[in-house]
């Protein structure tokens, strides 16, 4: 029996009535019997139709016309975007990123808060196998999502459930008039090879592959949500300030490891920075060994770190190093906000991070510097290495470069906050040296 495509649009509720919404329209069959059916179910619907122009094809200048025509003629405005240059080595990526961004801005100069695009069940199919084949997260073997929220806009796919057969019906029941890609015909793009090739190939070996996919879908989705809640509750107790407590995440399952991670990478990265699964296979192992401190690039200027106890994501920072040479009394700024006084008096207001140094009349210079290879400082037992007593006191090493060390010519003569070099105690003539912050 023929489903009634109108019917079931407004069954599933996706909208509510006199809403406005951007319609992504290319001109193919899809789009096209997609925009018809919202134009004439009785929700009075505010319709933006909403048209990128790639300049791909000869034809894509008359459809762009055409299309915009069809607006005017259904009276509907019409936003359309003439794409300038490509990214010739993945254009469909490209082409994507910049449909996307276009709709969005035509969203909000309409104050709409769903783009709703063409995507039908056999795009689900073809989806759900190609990423089976190429790997992706456990999310994404889910395929592609009715709704996806995207900040403030939701992407609606209407179709979801509606196969090809059942549009081209559509079609030719309504006479709707749309514009074939010739290009859709080649097996030229991996999705085409896919369908032309790989998915008959498949419904020969089982004509429900439709409805397995769908149930394959179900079962991912329903797994993930089970999966985000123990990822959250994990997130909750044991991540603070997106560093995550080392011995805690070492006992997770792997899954749940992996959801954690995903999680730092992509608050961290703002989503720009995709993840392999070998990746993520890397950082567990990294996490289970001995080593205390190390680092795995993740791409895009950005690391995953393991330093102790925790593990974290951060982007790379640039270190500038400084060597001031202190040769007087006074106040030196090593930053807007931080800086370090040389007196000769205590200064009372002062007295939690200081350091008393004895010093004869050849004290200067001294200099406040970063730690370098090879800095030693003498203590009470002997002399000893800047780097092992950074090991001892497992200061992370992210932050042995950053931190601010006083030494003379031959040696670092304080840490703050974390070593001080030996002195006399008996020592008359002191310079008192404190951390301002």
């Amino acid at each position: 029996m023929e489903r009634d495509l109108r019917k079931f649009i407004i069954d599933k509720r996706f909208f509510v009535r006199k809403e406005t919404i951007i319609v992504a329209l290319s001109g193919g069959v899809d789009s096209m019997v997609l925009l018809d059916i919202l134009n004439n179910i009785n929700l009075e619907l505010n319709l933006i139709i909403s048209h990128v122009n790639h300049k791909k094809r000869k034809e894509s200048d008359i459809e762009y016309k055409n299309i915009k025509n069809l607006a005017k003629k259904l009276d509907i405005p019409f936003e359309g975007y003439i794409v300038k240059d490509n990214i010739k080595l993945n254009f469909q990526d490209d082409s994507r990123n910049q449909r996307y961004s276009f709709f969005k801005a035509i969203a909000q100069k309409y104050k709409a808060s769903k783009i709703v695009v063409a995507h039908h069940l056999d795009d689900q199919v073809e989806t759900t196998i190609m990423r089976i084949t190429r790997g992706t997260s456990f999310s994404g073997y889910a395929g592609i999502p009715e709704i996806r929220k995207d900040r403030n806009i939701s992407i609606v796919r209407p179709l979801m459930e509606i196969t090809k057969e059942e549009i081209l019906k559509y079609a030719k029941k309504y006479s709707v008039v749309f514009y074939e890609d010739l290009s859709n015909q080649e097996d030229l793009y991996t999705r085409n090879r896919y369908r032309h090739n790989i998915i008959p190939l498949l419904k020969q070996e089982n004509p429900n592959l439709n409805e397995k996919i769908i149930q394959f879908k179900d079962y991912i989705e329903s797994a993930d949500i089970v999966l985000n809640r123990l990822k959250d509750e994990f997130i909750k107790e044991h991540c603070f300030y997106n560093n995550v407590n080392l011995e805690t995440f070492n006992k997770l399952d792997k899954i749940i490891k992996i959801k954690v991670l995903k999680h730092l990478v992509n608050i961290i990265t703002n989503n720009i920075v995709e993840v392999s699964y070998e990746q993520y296979t890397s950082m567990i192992k990294l996490c289970l060994s001995s080593t205390p401190n190390q680092i795995i690039s993740l791409g895009k200027n950005y690391n995953f770190v393991k330093e102790y106890d925790y593990i974290y994501v951060e982007k790379k920072k640039q270190i500038i190093k400084q060597n001031i040479e202190i040769n007087d009394f006074g106040e030196y700024f090593v930053s807007d906000n931080d800086s370090y006084i040389f007196s000769k008096n205590k200064i009372e207001q002062y007295n939690t991070n200081y350091f008393e140094l004895c010093y004869n009349n050849m004290v200067f210079p001294l200099y406040l510097r970063n730690r370098k290879n090879g800095d030693k400082m003498i203590l009470k037992v002997g002399t000893k290495k800047v780097k092992d007593i950074f090991i001892d006191q497992k200061v992370p090493l992210s932050k042995r470069d950053k931190l601010f060390v006083i030494a003379n010519k031959n040696n670092v003569l304080w840490i703050p906050g974390i070593k001080k070099s030996h002195q006399d105690k008996k020592c008359i003539n002191k310079i008192y040296i404190y951390e301002v912050k």
